[in-house]
């Protein structure tokens, strides 16, 4: 008799420790569900902000595509040009010459944009643009655009013919000697040229009977011209 009630005594105080075991596990998770959460947010901002992370605001910045400028000359002989380009309408755009800011614009209703004289600097220019709102987002920079501004006028070297050379026999022809830059054009009286390699070029122009005027001119890329004359004369 006495056997039985312990066991029964031993049996209800097993279940009072799974029960017991239950709550206490419904308590964590129950405490997990309310409270975890937080601490853990908290924990990690904590460690985001030790770390120099940005801020969930910072995080949620407008993305603002790139501007897009429309295509340049490669060089001017102007020291004052004009850009424009296309963006989101109602932002400012930047231009940005050889990384420094240097004008701003807002966009047109119809996502245009136009900076008027743009001082450039002798020699390379390198021109870029980015978008900005009034919440200061703004966007990364554009593809850039390269020009040079060149204002001196080329070199050209004319070896031959000397001026009022004369020309006698059979052979109506000047052979033309000469050099510039690399990067220019030349023409003799309107006609194109074939250049070598390191600037140097000769012609062979074919004269009529009595005096003719060679007009020689270099042309850089900028448009700047030299322009040198020689008279020859032809008889048989």
């Amino acid at each position: 008799m006495s056997y039985s009630r312990l066991r029964k005594f031993e049996e209800h105080r097993q279940e009072r420790k799974i029960i017991g075991s239950i709550v206490g596990i419904f308590a964590i998770f129950a405490f997990l569900m309310f409270f975890g959460l937080k601490l853990l947010t908290g924990f990690s901002l904590l460690i985001d902000n030790i770390r120099g992370g940005s801020t969930p605001a910072t995080a949620q910045q407008q993305l603002i595509l790139p501007p897009e400028l429309d295509p340049l000359p490669i060089a001017t002989n102007s020291a004052t040009i004009q850009v424009t380009g296309k963006g989101t309408a109602g932002l400012t755009a930047i231009l940005y010459i050889n990384d420094m800011d240097t004008k701003k614009v807002i966009v047109d209703k119809d996502g245009s944009f136009k900076f008027t004289s743009v001082n450039l600097g002798n020699g390379s220019n390198v021109l870029s643009a980015k978008l900005t709102d009034d919440k200061k987002n703004t966007s990364v920079l554009s593809g850039v655009i390269t020009i040079n501004y060149i204002k001196r006028k080329p070199t050209l070297d004319i070896s031959g013919p000397n001026d009022n050379a004369q020309i006698r026999g059979d052979q109506n022809i000047v052979t033309i000697i000469g050099k510039t830059e690399d990067t220019n054009s030349v023409t003799i009286n309107d006609r194109v040229v074939v250049m070598h390699a390191d600037g140097s070029f000769s012609y062979d122009y074919p004269l009529g009977e009595g005096d003719t005027t060679l007009q020689i001119v270099a042309t850089d890329p900028a448009g700047n011209q030299t322009k040198v004359e020689r008279k020859v004369n032809y008889a048989k």
